[in-house]
């Protein structure tokens, strides 16, 4: 099976640098993109005293790679890493608990209109591991989900500007506490932008 991907991915490949090559535009993108979500990475239940305070890291980043084909088609994986953060406050003693994450979303990308400036859509799977000891929270350390999203490819010189929103639903939690007083969120939205050659 993994041959199989991986002649198919270099076929394509070749295939979209022989159709590149004779327009004179670049069939191979790389670059590095960034992303700030629009809701929270936990969903806490509060209970009375308070059992655990979540914090939302702001940010999620990483390389990506592009193969270009041609009528507006595209292939992209990202590496894009994550942090998770929450606080249990009882039962005593106080944990502090950190832990790290990486996403590989692979999509297939559409671009639409001639020119610099090419509106995009985008679909197609995501896989996450995380990073961290063996603690009660702890759900799932591999999970995969679905990716959806749309924005816009501004191209400037060699360089492409890629701001854009993006969904992932996730199939399972990384985490999810005993009485589901903490969990990590299924459905998470950002905004993201690329900057690549």
């Amino acid at each position: 099976m993994l041959k199989t991907f991986t002649a198919c991915f270099f076929g394509v490949t070749f295939l979209s640098m022989s159709a590149f090559g004779q327009e004179g535009s670049s069939p191979i993108g790389v670059g590095v993109k960034g992303g700030i979500p629009l809701n929270d990475a936990f969903v806490v239940r509060q209970q009375n005293p308070v059992t655990y305070i979540a914090d939302t890291h702001r940010y999620t980043f990483g390389p990506y790679l592009e193969v270009r084909l041609p009528y507006g088609f595209g292939i992209e994986l990202d590496a894009l890493y994550r942090t998770y953060e929450y606080r249990q406050v009882l039962p005593s003693p106080v944990l502090d608990r950190n832990s790290h994450a990486w996403e590989f979303p692979l999509v297939v990308k559409k671009r639409f209109l001639p020119g610099p400036v090419k509106p995009y859509i985008e679909a197609g799977a995501a896989f996450s591991h995380l990073s961290v000891g063996d603690f009660r929270e702890l759900h799932d350390r591999n999970t995969w989900g679905f990716v959806v999203g749309g924005g816009v490819d501004l191209k400037a010189g060699p360089l492409h500007f890629t701001p854009g929103i993006r969904y992932t639903g996730w199939t399972s939690r990384h985490f999810d506490s005993p009485g589901t007083l903490l969990q990590s969120n299924r459905n998470v939205a950002a905004v993201m932008l690329g900057i690549g050659f």
